[in-house]
């Protein structure tokens, strides 16, 4: 089995391993022979590559750290918001890598645009386990760690997927808005009292840097948490290593030299030599380039050099680079079929402003909040306000706004109650963006189900109410 990029697929191969979509169900199986309208679906999806089986790799057998089901079923989990079911999927994949025979990570997951925030954050649960282990923690201690790394990111489900997925640099705005996510994660998961105090701390702290320079609290050294300097860690190398809308994957081996470029500065450099020890540079399966030009396949990694893999040549020679009286002047040179980019290498992408001015009409059962958000927005928009779902209801049946910021909770009629109405009444679709002071997982889920536009947390920042505004809006082609 091998691993191929892409753009490198070619009709007739067959797959190797089976590739899950984003709801669990195997997409395509193993042994299904690829053809060119299977392979142009699987590139639209967003995937990086596949693993395929031919003469020149079937002796290689890449073992799985934990099953590509385990995977799939914990980033549904995380996707639906099963908080359950999450945690419950957590502690299976600190209980499959403790079971392992050998604790190094040897396969490249195959995740794809649709589901990328949870395959990596799955992923980030289990680099950080690994990691976790080579610290030398305990049960308890791993399965809180797991479980901070799964739900680090979960506040990114609060954040327009246009900013996440946008294909060019993000302006100083959208650059804030994603800036919150860590501390919105904490927000969601704050009231779950069966979440250990160390878990939110981690999934909080998670782009504090050593130096302090990170956020949301701009702490430095000890006083950042150890579940929060592992997850940063293998948040930033699985990020690096991935290919996004906006940017192609960066190798393995220059997502590990970023990662020793910041220590001391944005990483511990304990845990990045402990993550060096136990995550292959060169992966089983994957197609190098050689000193000597040649391209190989790697078979087996060295846990004491990962730097010098066995290969296997096209001819089907096979090199041991360990053994350095053979092949002394022969090193892997780079990793095929990747681009030498890093993230902060993403072309420019600002596109201008549509200056309609757009209706707004704003729902909510408190007078100074109505006021607020009037001062906010009243010299960019027209605003109208009222105060309870029946006068939002009777308002709709004058006047179409283009969009409507509700709050959730109401008397009489909630927001949520109020929205649904206003979808079953009015067959033109009105956008609506909750503001509420609530964050809780059963609330955000419920708006998510009826389809709501956006979600922000009070209190906030008006700019960062006007930004969300303007995306829904699409005065800001993102």
């Amino acid at each position: 089995m091998r691993y191929v990029i892409i753009d490198d697929v070619q009709p007739g191969m067959v797959l190797g391993r089976d590739i899950y979509d984003f709801s669990a169900r195997t997409l395509l199986s193993e042994g299904k022979e690829l053809s060119q309208e299977l392979i142009q679906k699987l590139k639209q999806r967003g995937y990086a590559g596949v693993y395929i089986d031919d003469e020149w790799s079937k002796d290689i057998n890449i073992e799985e750290i934990i099953s590509m089901e385990l995977r799939a079923n914990a980033a549904m989990s995380l996707q639906e918001l099963d908080m359950d079911a999450t945690m419950e999927a957590s502690k299976r994949i600190v209980e499959q890598i403790l079971d392992a025979q050998v604790i190094s990570l040897d396969i490249m997951d195959l995740k794809s645009y649709d589901d990328y925030i949870y395959r990596h954050s799955v992923n980030v649960a289990v680099l950080s386990t690994i990691i976790g282990i080579g610290a030398g923690y305990g049960l308890d201690e791993l399965k809180d760690l797991c479980l901070a790394a799964i739900f680090h990111d979960l506040g990114k489900i609060l954040i327009d997927e246009r900013i996440l997925n946008k294909p060019g640099k993000l302006n100083a705005m959208e650059n804030e808005v994603v800036r919150r996510h860590s501390q919105l994660s904490y927000d969601m998961l704050y009231d779950r009292w069966n979440i250990p105090a160390r878990v939110k701390a981690g999934v909080l702290c998670h782009h504090e840097n050593e130096d302090g320079s990170g956020y949301p609290n701009g702490l430095s050294g000890d006083k950042i948490h150890p579940f929060a300097k592992i997850i940063h860690v293998a948040d930033v190398y699985d990020a690096l290593s991935s290919k996004r809308p906006y940017k192609e994957a960066c190798s393995y081996s220059e997502a590990l030299e970023y990662l020793m470029g910041g220590c001391g500065t944005l990483f511990d450099k304990e845990i990045v030599e402990i993550f060096t020890k136990y995550v292959a540079i060169y992966p089983k399966g994957m197609i190098v380039e050689l000193s000597d030009g040649q391209e190989a396949l790697v078979m087996e990694n060295d846990k004491n050099n990962r730097l010098r893999p066995k290969v296997k040549l096209l001819d089907g020679t096979i090199l041991d680079l360990q053994d350095v009286e053979k092949n002394r002047n022969i090193t892997v040179v780079r990793q095929c079929g990747m681009h030498a980019m890093i993230a902060d290498e993403i072309e420019e992408n600002e596109k201008g402003r549509n200056q309609r001015l757009y209706h707004i009409l704003v729902v909510d059962d408190m007078v100074s909040s109505l006021h607020q958000i009037k001062e906010i927005l009243e010299k960019g928009y027209k605003v109208s306000l009222v105060k309870s779902g029946q006068q939002a209801l009777e308002f709709l049946q004058k006047k179409r706004p283009d969009l409507i910021l509700m709050d959730v909770a109401m008397p009489n009629k909630s927001g949520i109650e109020t929205a649904k109405e206003i979808r079953e009444r009015f067959p033109e679709h009105i956008p609506v963006i909750f503001v509420s002071a609530l964050h809780d997982i059963q609330t955000v889920m419920e708006c998510r189900n009826i389809q709501a536009a956006d979600y922000i947390v009070k209190p906030f920042e008006p700019s960062y109410l006007k930004e969300r505004i303007r995306i829904v809006l699409g005065e800001e082609n993102v």
